[in-house]
């Protein structure tokens, strides 16, 4: 029998899934981890250093790897302690270990603050405190009070470098204290899955809430050509043909499906070929030019830099347009701030000036409306401006989704799935680091560091303008697709 200390990380990620606990334990060489979780994992630790900056005069329990020093020296502190405030404290019970974010003693009580880049409390927040809770009772230290610490997204950034009012803290002791009598449950299953197999766990939701299992890709294994989990908007029903033994789209039969694009997808899938209804071209047909194809790229701060800024607000740093002549004569134009101050202002003034006043701007989704709509309320002298932007938008990926499909879109509308379908010679693949808006996002923080090697910053430069400038091409070539 096989025996593995458990940490609160480890708990929590057999609550979610017995599984992902037992491979993250014996075989984590099988997980694929996602640039998103390191940006996060980065993102929380910089919150976590600034909460502490509410705490002047706390101390931080640092021994790097050697969790035994930690221990010892939190144990030392705390039993001569009064009015104290502690940074990553770290305890033991009964094989389970934590390290509290923050653990103040002021009085003879003892209050634990978990911090959070999340700007609200989540029930895996709270099991997170309860086990935290658990350990640090059991260790002879119990917390009379327990706080969540998020960040409060109405805050608005002086732009003084003075953070007050950034975080948020609620006072979730009842809910901890509901949830600790179960830890010691939690405990003793996660002691078995590690004593025992390998658990037997089928995907499904779990595989992503509360957060993404990196072992996904190997749960899942080899799949079938068209996955019945692809079909849209079709958890449920994929469900039920698994358990009949279906895997694959092609081997639904006919009258299985009620949901109409569920039926689409499988009857196009079964045929073999593409499908475009003629309809997708008439409203496009009759639109004036010149035509504009409007692509933003945007980043969101869960610590804010710029003035009159939010955290997480979606601000835009770049744009892409091609703009599309009746003789097919195509031209592009850009912007793209590489200074590092707000870019918000200028992109806006450029971007009034690239669109003029006539001529649909075509988008793919609602997003660039949401940015513009975000500019307008920004800046009120440039609203009128700004609203007959947005009164000329059309949408493209309604009328794409509602005229078009083929079988390689996997019963996706993305502009990443449709664009191999109608241009397979552009290819996101092909392009540099930048490939999706995460990436631009990470660029874009790499460009305006100040600390970034100048053959570095133009390496991203190029990479974040040449994924940009594809998004809109990628439209003029699905506009003319739609309308053949």
């Amino acid at each position: 029998m096989r025996s593995r200390g458990l940490s609160k990380s480890k708990i929590m990620a057999g609550i979610q899934c017995p599984k992902r606990l037992y491979l993250e334990t014996y075989h984590r060489e099988l997980a694929e981890e996602s640039p998103d979780k390191e940006e996060s994992f980065a993102v929380g630790h910089q919150v976590g250093e600034l909460a502490r900056t509410l705490y002047p005069g706390g101390t931080l329990i640092d021994h790097g790897g050697d969790l035994k020093g930690a221990i010892e020296e939190t144990e030392t502190a705390l039993k001569v302690a009064n009015d104290a405030v502690f940074f990553e404290a770290t305890l033991q019970h009964e094989g389970v270990l934590c390290r509290a974010d923050i653990l103040s003693k002021e009085a003879e009580r003892t209050q634990l603050s978990e911090v959070k880049s999340s700007t609200s409390v989540k029930n895996e927040h709270v099991q997170d405190c309860a086990i935290q809770a658990w350990v640090l009772r059991g260790a002879g230290y119990p917390a009379d009070t327990v706080a969540l610490v998020h960040i409060d997204n109405t805050f608005v950034y002086g732009g003084d470098e003075d953070y007050t009012g950034l975080f948020a803290q609620e006072d979730i002791t009842g809910e901890v204290r509901a949830l600790e009598y179960d830890v010691p449950d939690w405990v003793d299953r996660c002691k078995q899955v590690l004593a025992g197999d390998m658990p037997d766990v089928e995907v499904g939701p779990h595989c992503k809430k509360p957060y993404p299992c990196p072992f996904l890709a190997h749960c899942k294994g080899k799949q079938p050509e068209y996955p019945v989990t692809t079909l849209p908007h079709g958890y449920k029903v994929a469900q039920e043909l698994l358990a009949k033994g279906i895997e694959d789209i092609r081997d639904i039969p006919e009258d299985r499906l009620k949901n109409a694009t569920q039926e689409r997808v499988r009857r196009i899938t079964v045929a073999g070929e593409a499908e475009l209804n003629p309809q997708a071209g008439e409203a496009l047909r009759g639109l004036p030019y010149p035509r504009y194809y409007l692509d933003f790229e945007t980043i969101g701060f869960a610590i804010p830099i710029w003035a009159g800024t939010r955290p997480y607000q979606a601000l835009p740093f770049q744009w892409s347009c091609h703009t599309e002549q009746a003789n097919g004569e195509l031209d592009h134009a850009e912007f793209l701030d590489r200074s590092g101050e707000p870019p918000m202002r200028l992109l806006a003034e450029s971007l009034l000036v690239t669109l003029g006043e006539d001529g649909p701007i075509f988008t793919y989704t609602n997003f660039e409306q949401k940015v513009i709509q975000g500019l307008a309320e920004m800046f009120p002298d440039l609203e009128d401006g700004l609203q007959r932007v947005i009164d000329r938008l059309v949408d493209l990926h309604p009328i794409t989704k509602a005229h078009y499909y083929h079988p390689a879109m996997k019963g996706s509308w993305s502009l990443k799935a449709v664009l191999p379908t109608v241009a397979p010679d552009l290819d996101y693949g092909a392009l540099g680091e930048v490939q999706e808006g995460m990436a631009a996002g990470r660029a874009y923080f790499e460009i305006i560091d100040k600390k970034t090697n100048p053959k570095r910053r133009q390496e991203l430069i190029t990479s974040l303008t040449e994924y940009c400038k594809l998004d809109t091409l990628a439209m003029v070539r699905l506009a003319r697709f739609l309308q053949q």
